[in-house]
């Protein structure tokens, strides 16, 4: 049988546990920072504090993540619960993501590949999420994807 005595100090947390049967005490560090406590396989310190706010569209609305802004618009990839983009496999996949931003139960999560550019006002409901770093990154690829289509379309109105 083992006792444990913590004892906290400004770098961490010291744990020292005595072995009963050996009396031998070993003392471990342990850092109480999120950079270094995991969760479900992951680490805190690779997710990012995300905008979400749902997007009104012709199916009522549904969950995007806020990736940039432009004139009067947002610049947002939407999540769905949904692998498929169709009805069909053939009509493309969506990307998985490793953990979901909204903080739901619903196991897995997706994010659409084309992110949209709409005005602010169709957009409501406004929350946080966290999301990984990697996805965030292709978020931000779509997204600078769909604002590049925004600023030509924009460019040849001209």
């Amino acid at each position: 049988m083992t006792k444990k005595k913590r004892k906290n100090k400004k770098s961490g947390r010291v744990v020292r546990k005595t072995n009963t049967a050996t009396k031998q005490t070993t003392i471990v560090h342990k850092s109480t920072t999120a950079q270094n406590k995991t969760n479900n396989g992951g680490i805190f310190s690779k997710l990012i504090s995300v905008f979400i706010k749902d997007h009104k569209d012709n199916n009522g609305g549904h969950p995007h993540v806020i990736v940039d802004n432009i004139d009067n618009k947002y610049v947002s990839v939407g999540l769905t619960t949904q692998r498929y983009k169709g009805k069909s496999p053939r009509a493309g996949k969506n990307y998985s993501l490793k953990n979901n931003p909204l903080n739901e139960k619903a196991d897995p999560t997706y994010m659409r590949r084309q992110a949209v550019v709409d005005d602010k006002e169709k957009y409501y409901k406004p929350r946080t999420g966290k999301m990984d770093k990697e996805d965030y990154k292709k978020a931000k690829e779509y997204g600078e994807k769909a604002k590049q289509k925004y600023l030509d379309e924009k460019g040849q109105k001209k």
